[in-house]
């Protein structure tokens, strides 16, 4: 495969004590006209998933003039001598689709071609960059979990504290670069639910044209969904679930009338994943925000974990706050 170098112009090389290239980064499309308080990682390998990842996350830097877009990328190798350019040669191969299709949208970005680790590289980088979100392909291979999402994305998950979104290779945006939709906020009145919204409004307050919130709260219904003609007692059963759903979300409600955000609130009863997924249809749902309560993988699967059930059946994108 022939692979563009020509227009690059390194502004760092980092090498390691033997002298050998174990870094390169470059600022493509022009340096940022101010300094950007929200920054979105896009973690790219030339897979169908971290493509479809690295759009979602244009979308979430493109549309303010205060955001950047971080494209980076890992090789588990590194070259022999200090004027091996293996890194840079295999760095630009997996990278060489991301950059033709930031390139064609004239898009400006900071490009990171790094040796080692790659759960530990995009740890590091976030650290080391301030990273606001990081944006992961959730596709891998194996059994179990890693069937969901791969063994990076789960060490990534397992052990950073800033929100991580996830995009399958089917998911498809409407445009690259253009409006995601509204986004769909959990709410069940616990710490997490509420970091959860404090990350989607912060997202949306960088925004001259933010997304409608749409905060969900989903009770389980003890004795399962309502059959037959509604009653008085029914309705008033159905406007007590409101009240208790208000009382649960009361933080964040004030919270959304604070920030004076577009939102609109929903109550659900019945299985959460299932409520969950009904809504994400019914309206123009661009991402789903969700806690994700610090649960490792496994311990997920066996506690029946409502964020990795709503990932697993839905190509829209997730994201989650610890």
């Amino acid at each position: 495969m022939e692979v563009t170098t020509d227009f690059m112009n390194w502004e760092m090389v980092e090498r390691d004590q033997f002298g050998r290239v174990v870094g390169l980064a470059a600022q493509v499309g022009g340096e940022m006209r101010r300094l950007p308080v929200y920054r979105v990682l896009a973690a790219v390998d030339g897979s169908p998933a971290s493509l479809a990842a690295l759009g979602v996350a244009a979308t979430m830097a493109g549309r303010s003039a205060e955001s950047a877009l971080h494209v980076l990328n890992v090789q588990p190798i590194i070259g022999n001598t200090s004027d091996d350019d293996t890194l840079m040669h295999a760095g630009l191969a997996d990278t060489e689709a991301a950059r033709r299709i930031l390139g064609e949208a004239d898009w400006r970005y900071h490009l990171q071609l790094t040796a080692g680790n790659p759960a530990e590289a995009i740890l590091a980088y976030a650290r080391r960059q301030r990273i606001t979100e990081i944006v992961m392909g959730a596709d891998g291979a194996g059994s179990v979990a890693c069937a969901l999402l791969g063994s990076v994305a789960l060490d990534v998950l397992e052990n950073t504290d800033i929100a991580v979104t996830l995009v399958k290779s089917r998911h498809r945006a409407r445009q690259f670069g253009a409006g995601m939709g509204d986004l769909l906020v959990v709410c069940d009145g616990s710490a997490g639910s509420l970091r959860a919204l404090h990350h989607a409004l912060e997202h949306t307050d960088k925004l001259t044209d933010g997304p409608r919130i749409h905060l969900l709260n989903v009770h389980r219904a003890d004795d399962g969904p309502f059959r037959g003609r509604p009653t008085a007692r029914n309705a008033d059963a159905r406007s007590g679930d409101r009240e208790r759903a208000l009382q649960a979300c009361d933080a964040a409600l004030r919270t959304l009338d604070a920030a004076r955000a577009d939102y609109e609130v929903h109550v659900a009863s019945g299985d959460p994943v299932d409520r969950i997924l009904e809504l994400a249809t019914s309206i123009n749902c661009g991402r789903i925000v969700m806690a994700s309560h610090g649960l490792g993988w496994f311990a997920g699967l066996l506690a029946g974990s409502i964020s990795w059930s709503v990932l697993y059946r839905t190509v829209i994108p997730i994201t989650l706050v610890k």
